[in-house]
């Protein structure tokens, strides 16, 4: 079997249980925050808070350019699984930004702040899951969201070190 095959299953595999794992109570509070994951607000936020708003708005902001030139590049469709929760979107779907920009930010906040990993981490788990919850992206979008933002953050820290 193919990984194409492979990750096609596994996209309409998770699509299914996300769509009977609904609550209006989760929809409640994962559509605003995927909303405002749309600017970073969660990060330019978190970033304020302990006072490294500058470097978590460029790791966010680096790493949402990076994702859409990939996704410009990549061009593949959105999923039609689920009733969208947030309205529809232009763009491609791999991968995605929000993960990207959610993982780079936590990243940068994992350095800054350490002693609030919990939080970071849960804010960015959240913010990866709400994108395929709302109906806007496969599970290997996000996973693929979450890779870049890794790579975002490690390069300088790769450099740094050198």
């Amino acid at each position: 079997m193919s990984a194409k095959l492979v990750c096609h299953r596994f996209d309409r595999w998770v699509m299914r249980h996300v769509g009977a794992a609904r609550r209006s109570w989760l929809t409640r509070v994962l559509v605003p925050y995927t909303i405002a994951g749309t600017i970073g607000l969660p990060w330019l936020l978190a970033g304020a808070a302990v006072d490294q708003a500058e470097r978590v708005a460029i790791a966010a902001g680096l790493a949402a350019v990076l994702a859409n030139t990939v996704k410009y590049l990549a061009r593949r469709d959105r999923p039609d699984h689920l009733p969208l929760l947030v309205r529809p979107l232009r763009s491609s779907s791999f991968p995605s930004g929000h993960a990207a920009s959610a993982t780079a930010a936590m990243c940068a906040l994992l350095v800054v702040a350490p002693g609030l990993a919990p939080l970071w981490i849960s804010m960015a788990v959240a913010m990866a899951v709400s994108r395929i919850y709302v109906g806007v992206h496969y599970p290997t979008d996000v996973l693929a969201g979450v890779g870049l933002g890794i790579v975002v953050a490690a390069v300088p820290l790769i450099i740094a070190a050198a």
